[in-house]
């Protein structure tokens, strides 16, 4: 399969050298970069001949036939990109320009070919984060307010494959990915060494999660840790006693976390011993200081 594409696309750049296109201001360009996505891409040119294309952004294309700029594209790459193979061509029909914002990792304008479909967009886009809301993927088409926005839900059309769900694109649409209103971590507090928010996915160990914040701190009473969870949908607070695991070396059977859900590590409590060891360091202390004084006097 491999071997086919390459022979197709080999073919493809024979065939753009032979029917090489003047090109023109407001035309929309297809460059195709072997085996390199991002950079691919289509691009248009704008009234001064310059195109938004890395490496040559501040050069016009006008007047180049495509093979040309495909050549001058093939060259600056080489520098950047171990033997690349470059085909230029001139699309037929003009391409569409969606603004992407919120919860993506590439937010921004994309340029993308007629008929793109939300699912291209937001590979196009990077891909979305892991606080975004895919079951209410809004989208806000050309000349309308936020009032008129339509929403979608994403999560659906990928758990279905059902292309029916997505919705039509246009020429100037925005498509903003809202950050979804669960929580994607656990809290942890108390005697730890990191205590802070932790992400965290579907469910994840106690232990595993305990130690993401740096583990038990000297002070640390793993008898007791309290637990805020809503498994289920069902809130719940109860108090484990961790050491009984760790000490078992049963920690796989510590309960399991899940988003919003809140950890506290409790700090030990002075006991009579511990007072006692520190009422004997002072005597120590206190007995040291009357002899070397003592000694000092004479």
């Amino acid at each position: 399969m491999l071997r086919l594409l390459s022979s197709v696309f080999a073919v493809l750049l024979l065939a753009g050298h032979v029917s090489a296109t003047v090109i023109k201001a407001g035309m929309s360009l297809s460059i195709v970069v072997k085996n390199d996505k991002d950079l691919s891409q289509i691009v248009k040119v704008n009234d001064n001949g310059t195109i938004d294309y890395p490496l040559y952004q501040d050069m016009s294309v006008i007047d180049k036939t495509t093979s040309e700029l495909q050549d001058i594209l093939t060259y600056k790459l080489a520098k950047v990109v171990e033997s690349p193979m470059v085909l230029v061509s001139v699309l037929t029909e003009n391409p569409i320009s969606i603004y992407v914002l919120g919860q993506v990792k590439k937010p921004g304008l994309l340029i993308l070919p007629p008929k793109s479909s939300l699912q291209e967009v937001m590979l196009a886009a990077g891909g979305t984060m892991e606080t975004a809301d895919l079951q209410r993927v809004k989208i806000v088409h050309k000349n309308q307010g936020d009032e008129n926005a339509s929403y979608y839900d994403l999560a659906k059309f990928l758990n279905s494959g059902d292309l029916t769900l997505l919705p039509a694109l246009y020429d100037g649409d925005r498509i903003i990915l809202l950050a979804s209103k669960k929580s994607k971590y656990v809290k942890i507090l108390g005697a730890v060494n990191k205590p802070g928010f932790y992400p965290v996915g579907e469910q994840a160990g106690l232990f595993d999660m305990l130690y993401l914040a740096g583990g038990p701190n000297a002070d640390a009473n793993m008898s007791k840790v309290r637990i805020f969870s809503s498994a289920g949908g069902q809130r719940a607070d109860y108090l484990l006693d961790m050491q009984k695991y760790i000490d078992n070396g049963k920690t796989e059977d510590l309960p399991l976390l899940g988003e919003g859900d809140m950890v506290i590590v409790y700090a030990k409590v002075i006991t009579w011993q511990k007072t006692l060891d520190v009422m004997r360091d002072i005597v120590t202390f206190l007995t040291a200081w009357f002899v070397i004084t003592s000694v000092l006097k004479k």
